[in-house]
């Protein structure tokens, strides 16, 4: 089939980004407990520092290099390579000070450490995109994996030396060490397969606004939550201190709080994969004129993104309580991650819209949508924490994410002709069903770590059977949409 030659190299990627994504969901488990969530804090504090980067060097320059020849990205290489080194040395005199702006001076060794991640980023990003324009996405694919084995390797490893007497501090700092070690694996497998980048000539004042433009709007579709995340880093903190919370006990709220980072990352796994892929269907579509089957695509991706964002983000948000005690042993502020839960419909919903009017190349509105959802999120920050604790970051960032959303789907709406009103209809009594079944289910008693795995297991058993009973009764994919889809035919004959 033809379809299956369009998506041999996206499923490559596909695969990839799955294991990438379960490794970097799971670490975060024995990380809290072990270092405990002051430790899962630190970490987090950092985090996004490191992800930022990583998602540039992985997805958007390579995207935007993938585009243009083999001269430009050598100006491209030149122009990080400056420019990294600029920031890396910037941030180094100012770590203290940003440190302090988070409102926890211990936090200064770890964000030194996070910023060498920009010594290896210049030649990643450049040797990714070169060879996503030449189709070779086994090669990416692998380098990947290697960064992220190694990083999570390193992780563990700091894991152990917490019990043998580190301070939350230092584990944290050889945490963050191994994304440097991570990326810098990647740089030799890289640099093994691409023989070395000659950094040739500079930018044109035309191309670097080109390269700014699109490297903004590519990042934007992955840095959603780390965005949202940063924002937290710098407020959540000092908001908790504020409301009258000491250093250590707001700690502990704000790790409370990561952990539905973990929970909300395993949520988007299937998510983001499996739709993305109706994308190149969507983009031929367009070139070719074929607006009807444009539209068709478009309602399909829609579609599959609600199903399986609102099935997990739901299933998340009703077994909280004994995945909770399950993963990281305690039921603490159950209702903050179950609102947190929430951000996965929205963030892959962004996800998804941020494709489709990329397609169109409706740059503005994601700029416009990203810089209206973090000032809500700021602003809510400040009035909300200091009222409802940390609960208050968890609205906070639903909110914050609905408003982005919301911009999205205006533009979106204006350039597709979408037909869901039927489907919506049949999967909110899907979600209520399922909710109702869940709420039963959680009324079963569980006292320790193994019987909450038990009754949220059987949670999953239960939602996921509805599901799929929903599938097959009421259609909510058709079997022309699961025909899209990588391995969908398997699908079928399954569920016939």
């Amino acid at each position: 089939m033809a379809k299956n030659n369009v998506f041999n190299s996206v499923i490559i990627l596909t695969v990839t980004m799955l294991s990438v994504k379960i490794l970097s969901a799971i670490y975060r488990v024995p990380y809290q407990n072990v270092l405990g969530d002051a430790g899962l804090y630190a970490y987090q504090q950092v985090y996004p520092v490191v992800a930022i980067v990583a998602v540039l060097s992985l997805n958007a320059i390579p995207s935007v290099i993938s585009q243009f020849d083999h001269i430009y990205a050598q100006k491209v290489y030149r122009l990080l390579r400056i420019s990294s080194l600029f920031i890396l040395l910037i941030l180094l005199l100012f770590s203290s000070r940003v440190a302090h702006l988070m409102g926890d001076p211990g936090l200064t060794p770890m964000l030194r450490l996070s910023l060498l991640v920009l010594l290896p980023f210049s030649f990643v990003a450049t040797a990714r995109g070169e060879l996503q324009r030449a189709g070779d996405m086994r090669t990416i694919a692998i380098s990947q994996l290697v960064d992220q084995v190694l990083r999570v390797s390193v992780i563990l490893f700091a894991i152990y030396l917490f019990t043998t007497g580190l301070s939350i501090y230092e584990s944290g700092a050889i945490s963050i060490f191994g994304s440097f070690l991570g990326l810098s694996g990647g740089w030799c497998y890289l640099k093994y397969k691409q023989r070395g980048i000659k950094a040739t000539g500079q930018l044109e004042s035309k191309e670097l606004r080109q390269f700014l433009l699109l490297s903004l709007f590519y990042a934007l579709s992955y840095l959603i939550m780390i965005l949202w995340q940063l924002v937290d880093s710098f407020t959540v903190l000092n908001m908790l201190k504020q409301a009258g919370y000491s250093l250590r006990a707001s700690s502990e709220l704000k790790g409370i709080y990561d952990r539905g980072a973990s929970l909300i990352q395993m949520g988007l796994i299937v998510t983001t994969s499996f739709a993305l892929v109706l994308i190149p269907l969507l983009a031929a579509s367009k070139k070719a004129g074929r607006f009807k089957e444009m539209n068709d695509y478009a309602s399909s991706a829609l579609k599959i993104t609600i199903v399986f964002s609102s099935a997990a983000s739901i299933g998340l948000l009703n077994l909280i309580k004994p995945l909770n005690l399950f993963l990281f042993k305690t039921e603490t502020e159950a209702m903050t991650l179950a609102v947190y839960m929430l951000a996965v419909i929205f963030v892959s919903l962004i996800i998804m819209f941020t494709a489709m009017l990329q397609i169109t190349e409706d740059y503005h509105v994601q700029g416009i949508g990203v810089v209206t959802g973090l000032i809500i999120k700021i602003v809510l920050n400040v009035l909300l924490i200091e009222n409802f604790g940390i609960l208050g970051a968890a609205i906070a960032t639903v909110s914050g994410l609905i408003v982005y959303t919301l911009i999205l789907y205006s533009k979106v709406a204006a350039r597709y002709r979408l037909v869901l009103r039927a489907f919506i209809v049949r999967w909110l009594l899907t979600l209520a069903i399922m909710t109702a079944a869940l709420q039963v289910v959680v009324l079963l008693p569980y006292t320790g770590r193994w019987s909450a795995l038990a009754v949220s297991s059987l949670g999953v058993m239960i939602g996921v059977i509805i599901v799929l009973a929903s599938f097959i009764k009421l259609k909510i994919i058709t079997a022309e949409e699961w025909m899209l889809l990588p391995w969908g035919e398997h699908v079928i004959k399954w569920m016939k």
